[in-house]
């Protein structure tokens, strides 16, 4: 094969240059426009009027598309950096002009995010026990565990709140927040305590169900936890880490780094729909940006959430442009909001970090500047049902 594929850089950037220009423009005619208004000397109901409108309809719309002008031109900019450093030696692009084109932003940290995000081996040598903080079981919070005390019923199930943990498996623990909202029993019929103290958890593979084993012992004290909620004032503990228990996502987590692994890069990075297939043993749904038209509409979302199919959404991995949302990171969609018109997204974080636990995104930042990847799964009649 040969001849250029991809996009060009230089004419991305010049593109989008020009964008915030003419989206500069708009604004101060805009502007204009309104101090005319108000300065004309006329007096009178039809002068009122046609300024009323002027301010509410036309300078407002003036505004709204010179935001929709620079944010396509920001966009842009991404596209651009995204190329270069697909296309560079190093991967990594011109880190000064990118920088200054992204707003002051650290193109060499927004691009190793990504690198991390996505590389098939993000960190440089094993990631060990110790490097979780050791064993759950001896630490000091862990130290009286028993396994019968872990409440696996659907009621906690779907009442629990996510809290991650020190590994990058978001794309996993984001889809077992869509599928205990969706359907919790399946979650706990999933999850059978032994005798001997152990979890037998049932995976999918290809659609065929995998029952894995897993030991108290190996779950690790940085691992995904649930988050204890209101536990208290500050000098009581608060709501902080050691309060938190362990919960369905640390025995699923751990099931899923026994399958996959067993080392604990096998978790860290993947998509959207992998996480919910990986769960529910049904296909899921996945679009991307590469797409273009593929991602779903407002309304299919609603529809989706509606029939209780789960949805969980990746953020573009350079910089999505809600500053309330981390890069390369995979979230829950837990509703939409018509009369807003805003989805929302629940953080497998939680709360407590510095991120929000929920993020409430306009549909117009959506897809054009914040999210590149949407999975959205099967009926809970269809989990453990294998391909469609």
């Amino acid at each position: 094969m040969t001849g250029f594929l991809g996009a060009d850089p230089e004419q991305l950037i010049a593109q989008g240059q020009a964008m915030e220009r003419h989206g500069t423009r708009l604004q101060a005619l805009g502007e204009e426009l309104s101090t005319a208004a108000r300065s004309v000397s006329w007096t009178g109901p039809d002068a009122d009027s046609l300024r009323e409108e002027i301010s509410a309809r036309v300078a407002t719309a003036l505004s709204d598309e010179s935001i929709r002008l620079e944010n396509c031109g920001r966009a842009l900019y991404r596209h651009a950096a995204q190329q270069d450093a697909a296309s560079s030696v190093d991967g990594r692009g011109d880190s000064a002009r990118y920088a200054e084109l992204l707003g002051g932003e650290s193109w060499s940290d927004i691009i190793d995010t990504a690198q991390d995000a996505w590389a098939a081996t993000p960190f440089d040598d094993p990631l060990t026990l110790e490097e979780l903080g050791g064993r759950y079981t001896d630490s000091p919070e862990g130290k009286d565990f028993d396994p019968a005390d872990v409440d696996l019923s659907p009621e906690a199930i779907a009442d629990q709140r996510m809290r991650q943990g020190s590994l990058g498996d978001c794309w996993l623990l984001a889809a077992l927040m869509a599928a205990a909202q969706s359907d919790p029993q399946f979650l706990a019929d999933n999850i059978t305590l032994r005798e001997d103290g152990t979890w037998d958890v049932t995976l999918y593979e290809d659609g065929e169900p995998v029952v894995v084993t897993v030991e108290p012992d190996q779950i690790a004290r940085d691992g995904a936890r649930a988050e204890v909620r209101g536990a208290g004032e500050e000098e009581d503990g608060g709501n902080t880490w050691e309060n938190d228990e362990i919960g369905y996502m640390s025995i699923y987590e751990q099931a899923a780094i026994n399958h996959l692994g067993p080392d604990y890069e096998s978790v860290i990075a993947d998509t959207p729909s992998a996480g919910l297939e990986l769960i529910t043993g049904a296909d899921a749904d996945g679009s991307d940006i590469l797409s273009w038209n593929g991602q779903p509409s407002m309304e299919q979302l609603e529809t989706a959430l509606s029939q209780k199919r789960p949805i969980t959404v990746m953020t573009d991995p350079i910089m999505p442009f809600n500053r309330d949302l981390s890069s390369a990171h995979v979230y829950q969609v837990t509703g939409v909001d018509r009369e807003s018109g805003e989805v929302i997204l629940s953080n497998p974080w939680g709360d407590g970090s510095d991120m929000p636990g929920e993020v409430r995104v306009p549909l117009n930042f959506f897809y054009d500047n914040s999210i590149v990847m949407t999975g959205v799964g099967a009926r809970p009649e269809d989990f453990g049902k294998g391909p469609s």
